[in-house]
Parts: C-alpha cells; structure tokens; sequence
C-alpha cells in the first residue's frame, strides 16, 4: 500500500513539474517578439550624451509628435510647433515676404531651450532662441561652454516679448538670434533673418555706425578701452567660443563695429541682396 501511495505522489509531481515547464516555455514563446524590440530600440539610442526624443505637445486643434534633439540636460532643439509659428508670425517672421528678397521657411529654422547664468550668478533654465537648422546643434555646444564655464547672461528671449523690436530687445540687454530684418541704415538682409546672427547682450556691447548707435540708450559702453562686466573682446569667452565654432565677430568690422554681433555665412552672400 505505501509503494502504490508514493508511485501516485511520484506522478503527480511529475504532471505538476511538466505543467509549469509548459508554460514557462508559452510565455517565453510569446513574449519573444518583445524581448527583440526591447534589444533593437536600446541599440537605437546613440552612445554620446545626445539624445532623439519625441515631445508630445498638446494644442486646441491637434497633437503634434515633434523630434527633440537633446544635447545637454537642459539644451536642446526642436522644429518650431504650431504654438511657435503663431506666436513669431507677423512678428519676427511675416505673414508675407516682399518679392524683392529671399523668403525663408519655418522649416529652415529650430527652436533651441537653453539654460544659462546671469550677471548675478542665478541659474536660469527658461532660455528661449530661434537659429538656423543648419547650426542648431552648434549653438546649443557654444552655450553649453558659456553655461559651464559660468559665462553671464543678461536674458536669453525671442524678440516676441518686444513685440519684434530690436532696439527694444537691445535696450533689455537681450540675448537673440533670429529675426526677418534688414541690416541698419542698409538695403540689405541681415544675417539675423536666416537665423545665423547672435547678439550677446548688445546693451553692454552696442553696434557703432558713425555717428548712429543700437541700441541709443548704450553711451557709457561705447569706451571700449574700459573695463566693465559683459564687455565681449578678444580676450572673451564668447569671442573664444564662437571663433572655435567658425563663427565671425562683428567687433572686427572695419567700417563699423558691432561688438554684440556673431555671425556664420552658410550660404553666399548674395542671399541678402535685393533682387532687383
């Protein structure tokens, strides 16, 4: 009787044993297309610090599923969603481009967020900029380096909140780059309307044209051999880091010196002409 009661228990360990192992191989077999994916989409990710994300950004009419280009916790660059095409059109990018010179595309330009300090030491992480897609991840490294190596920023907004103003947005001591615009007291497009010109807090470092001055309120900066927070020179970081990048310096112009402004000339210049 004992050998027939434990034969009975023997088989139904047994049946118990073959049971969990038929299932454990369904679910494997099941789940195998997940395991897969989870293994592509980890090689997917680049192996650097930069990022492809998706931004789910919700408005009234629709979603849009925008990529985001993360270079730093706190920089990054986007294209432009609807919320930033209707808050800059009419403003620094027209409803209408004149025939006479070149138009641009909402897709020629990014959105860029950066973090940066001010003249103070605050830490700020709301930095609002529009640049050429071309240099978008360039600028993002140039303002990493100002940011890490606690280079001062007045403020960094789009020239909306100056209603596209740039003497206004210069007399803010603002740091901006894109703006549809022609160059001062000229028949030309300034570099500023391909998103490929930056100004570093222009208040402390004016644009000089004979006897003309942008913005009007920065007289006390125009004495160039003083010592002053802000002042952009040779010697200055943002000087260093943006020539590193290929960029040029408006402060080395001969007929004209424009100490706020950097510049990169992607395309010829006869971009900025009229056409007729």
């Amino acid at each position: 009787m004992r050998k027939r009661h434990l034969k009975k228990w023997v088989k139904v360990f047994l049946s118990i044993i073959i049971l969990i192992l038929t299932i454990c191989t369904m679910f494997i077999f099941l789940n195998r297309d997940n395991v897969f994916n989870t293994k592509n989409t980890k090689k997917s990710i680049p192996e650097n610090d930069n990022k492809i994300i998706n931004n789910n950004i919700n408005t009234k009419n629709n979603q849009e599923d925008l990529e985001r280009f993360l270079y730093k916790d706190g920089f990054y660059f986007e294209k432009l969603s609807h919320i930033i095409k209707e808050k800059i059109t009419g403003n620094s990018f027209p409803k209408k481009f004149s025939s006479k010179y070149t138009a641009i595309s909402y897709d020629d330009l990014r959105y860029l967020k950066l973090k940066y300090k001010d003249f103070s030491g605050i830490e700020h992480n709301d930095g609002e900029m529009i640049v050429n897609k071309n240099v978008a991840k360039e600028v993002l490294a140039i303002f990493y380096e100002l940011y890490i190596n606690d280079y001062s920023i007045n403020k960094i907004k789009l020239v909306e909140e100056y209603n596209a103003s740039d003497e206004l947005s210069m007399q803010d001591n603002n740091t901006s780059s894109f703006n549809y615009r022609m160059v001062e007291m000229d028949d030309k497009l300034s570099w500023h309307c391909f998103g490929l010109a930056i100004d570093i807090n222009p208040l402390y470092n004016p644009y000089i044209l004979g006897d003309e001055l942008y913005p009007s309120t920065a007289k006390k900066y125009i004495d160039r051999t003083k010592e002053f927070a802000g002042k952009i020179d040779h010697q200055d970081l943002a000087y260093i880091t943006f020539i590193k990048y290929g960029w040029k310096w408006g402060g080395d112009f001969i007929n004209s010196k424009d100490y706020q402004h950097f510049y990169k000339e992607i395309y010829d210049s006869s971009i900025r002409d009229s056409k007729e």
